[in-house]
């Protein structure tokens, strides 16, 4: 692992640290929730539950056979009041990617991928079908063209979820168009965040959560990436805080001739509750 890497990777457990301290006071205020309710508020983005999110997914088989791709992401699910009835949901993901260089010859290429910000209204009281409506937009902050679009682009955002108990199924529903940037290239990305969890006894659950995507200008045997797979986890405390850590495994079919066809990510998560 490059020194560069490493640099890059504390910063970004240096930048959640500090988003944890200042908001474990407000956490500590609250009541305590039981193990079993922060799983079953985890699975749900839309629950108003407050968490932060350090995953790193390593792809295999990417950019080609024998390599793999390194994606460390700090992402958050943050509710924001809108008044006594509604409330405003941000999800920002950023993140750090390593990868050996696309190019022959080319040394490993290490730095930031673009951001994507997704931002959704939802009402505090639904029934069985709980949903918020919104937009995502894509920042281009990647450090090297490797590793981003160099393309602003948005679009809207569509989020279901039901909570058939033990069971929390969901999907996080987007397509952006690219409004900025280069002429000589565009996006049209359509893509499908599902949420499928069983929740066990003791905080242990099961989980399949992952990304469906679809380039809407690639060809069409190249267009659809479908990762089948799944995990588990467990919510647990530290002390005062509240935390679960997952681990899920992935194979892509279909995938682009060009992309991974494993993926394995772990994750750390803190949870506050609202």
């Amino acid at each position: 692992m490059s020194s560069g890497y490493c640099s890059a990777l504390w910063r970004i457990i240096f930048a959640l640290s500090l988003v944890c301290a200042v908001t474990l006071g407000a956490a500590y205020a609250q009541q305590p929730v039981a193990i079993e309710d922060f799983a079953k508020l985890r699975a749900n983005p839309l629950s108003g539950l407050r968490t932060v999110t350090l995953q790193d997914q390593v792809n295999f088989a990417f950019p080609s056979g024998g390599q793999s791709q390194n994606v460390v992401s700090l992402q958050a699910v943050w509710p924001l009041p809108l008044g006594k009835d509604w409330s405003l949901i941000a999800y920002p993901i950023l993140s750090l990617i390593s990868q050996p260089g696309l190019d022959p010859g080319e040394a490993q290429v290490t730095g930031l991928g673009d951001t994507v910000l997704t931002a959704a209204v939802t009402p505090n009281q639904t029934g069985t079908l709980i949903w918020g409506v919104g937009a995502v937009i894509d920042v281009p902050t990647a450090t090297n063209h490797e590793l981003g679009s160099n393309l602003w682009a948005a679009g809207p955002a569509l989020a279901l979820f039901v909570e058939p108990d033990p069971w929390t199924v969901g999907v996080l529903l987007e397509n952006a168009w690219s409004f900025a940037g280069s002429r000589d290239e565009k996006i049209n990305v359509f893509s499908a965040q599902y949420f499928l969890t069983y929740n066990l006894p003791r905080g242990w659950f099961l989980e399949s959560n992952a990304t469906a995507t679809a380039d809407w200008d690639a060809d069409q045997s190249d267009r659809w990436t479908l990762p089948l797979g799944g995990g588990f986890g467990k919510v647990f405390t530290l002390g005062t805080r509240s935390l679960s850590v997952s681990s899920q495994a992935f194979y892509n079919e279909p995938r682009p001739s060009t992309g991974p066809s494993w993926s394995v990510a772990l994750s750390l998560q803190l949870l506050f509750p609202g």
